[in-house]
């Protein structure tokens, strides 16, 4: 006992001598972070008419502005914004996500604009190992894109996906409806 009682002392004085203050340079975190959610996802978008159909060239940026996790960890909040959790991402949530779009060439046959927005609301489900391996999602789309020849600016779609490597990389599919750009697909690349 008397030779114990001197090194707790000793630990208790000297034992964070060499142990440094964990400290988050916010500043630096959300430059990163920022700089990482310009690189955009390349993206194929379908341009056809009632006679013509062709592929696209294209990129899409994918933005999440609310996140709501069905599984969080009982001390945290289950509602994320903007800076989302991969982990509570895709272990099961429900989100709100806005997606810019621009083609890389003119839609000439579906004679609509080359950029688009698009936002609505995704779920997010867990396949194997809890999401990080592999999980899928389903959404339904509303996209504003100008349509010179039919004078409709908008139209609604359904989007789905999976995804891999902790939903760093994935296949999304969107199907839209009443207009004539049916349908377009991305590789889905989200940083972290």
């Amino acid at each position: 006992m008397k030779k114990i009682f001197p090194v707790i002392i000793l630990l208790f004085l000297f034992g964070n001598l060499y142990s440094q203050e964990l400290k988050e340079n916010k500043t630096k975190k959300w430059v990163t972070w920022s700089l990482l959610q310009l690189i955009p996802s390349p993206t194929f978008f379908q341009d056809s008419d009632k006679d013509n159909a062709r592929i696209q060239f294209g990129f899409k940026w994918n933005i999440t502005p609310i996140n709501i996790s069905f599984n969080p960890n009982k001390y945290v909040s289950p509602v994320q914004f903007v800076m989302i959790d991969p982990v509570r991402r895709f272990t099961g949530s429900a989100e709100i996500f806005v997606q810019p779009e621009l083609a890389t060439a003119s839609l000439d046959y579906s004679n609509a604009s080359v950029f688009g927005i698009s936002t609505g609301p995704r779920i997010i489900l867990p396949i194997y190992e809890k999401g990080e391996s592999l999980s899928f999602s389903i959404g339904g789309k509303f996209t504003y894109r100008k349509n010179f020849s039919e004078g409709k600016n908008h139209y609604y779609g359904v989007e789905a996906g999976l995804y891999v490597f902790g939903g760093m990389l994935g296949l999304q599919y969107t199907q839209n409806f009443e207009t004539s750009t049916k349908y377009n697909f991305n590789i889905y690349i989200k940083y972290f």
